[in-house]
């Protein structure tokens, strides 16, 4: 979980801000537990030639599947789970790269099955025994598979030059 004081709250610009939206320079980890950042491909930049996008922080699973679900998967640009020092073969905060997206069901609830660019799936979280990712779940985001792959971005901008299609 994120948690935010007051005193952090950094007040934008009139006309920059999404109406009812807050911004942030801290934010605080409460809870020390994988949480995810995915990176989505803003879905009209207007005339210009080159794509922005935003990543979401994103604390539980199961709000990271419904946010997959609720995006078109081609925006979808990239998606990174963090680990904490206690699940990092490192013993400090680190990070794996995810491929495949994978939600199944049962009796006991929904679960999400992360598995990383290696094929790997990621267990570093609460320890439960959740349906098995495969034919009976549900495939709800695949990166860098088939003819899908990620875009090169540039350092620190979120942004990549669209290609025109007026170039010869």
């Amino acid at each position: 979980m994120f948690l935010s004081l007051p005193q952090y709250e950094f007040q934008m610009p009139a006309g920059l801000n999404v109406p009812g939206g807050k911004h942030w320079r801290v934010v605080e980890m409460t809870l020390h537990a994988p949480w995810y950042l995915l990176t989505v491909e803003r879905a009209d930049t207007g005339n210009l030639d080159w794509a922005t996008s935003h990543t979401l922080c994103i604390a539980w699973e199961t709000d990271l599947a419904d946010a997959i679900k609720s995006i078109e998967a081609s925006r979808i640009r990239g998606l990174v789970a963090m680990i904490p020092a206690w699940a990092s073969p490192t013993g400090q905060w680190s990070s794996r790269q995810i491929n495949e997206v994978w939600l199944d069901s049962s009796e006991a609830g929904k679960f999400v099955t992360l598995l990383d660019v290696a094929g790997k799936k990621l267990e570093a979280g609460i320890l439960i025994e959740p349906p098995k990712a495969g034919p009976s779940g549900e495939l709800l985001l695949r990166l860098n598979g088939g003819s899908r792959a990620l875009r090169p971005r540039s350092a620190g901008s979120g942004r990549t030059r669209r290609r025109s299609s007026h170039a010869k």
